[in-house]
């Protein structure tokens, strides 16, 4: 005797509906990622302005980090 055989189930890959969302979602993010890029070279940055704003004096120093002062006024103290 011969075991049944099942009948194969195939169908073409634009039947499956499932196919279809994936390229829709595929397409939209190959859109939205030129849109983002399109939008992002025609606005270029803004130089953001502060009121009252100050202008650094070239005769005082740059400011240090603290653990940077720590050191090199411990470098600067005599040793006992």
């Amino acid at each position: 005797m011969k075991p049944a055989s099942r009948p194969e189930l195939t169908m073409p890959w634009f039947r499956v509906i499932e196919m279809w969302l994936v390229l829709v979602l595929l397409a939209g993010a190959v859109i939205g990622s030129f849109a983002l890029l399109a939008a992002a070279l025609r606005h270029p940055d803004l130089h953001l302005t502060v009121p009252n704003e100050v202008p650094r004096s070239s005769v005082m120093p740059p400011q240090q980090p603290a653990a940077v002062k720590a050191a090199s006024n411990r470098s600067a103290s005599p040793a006992p």
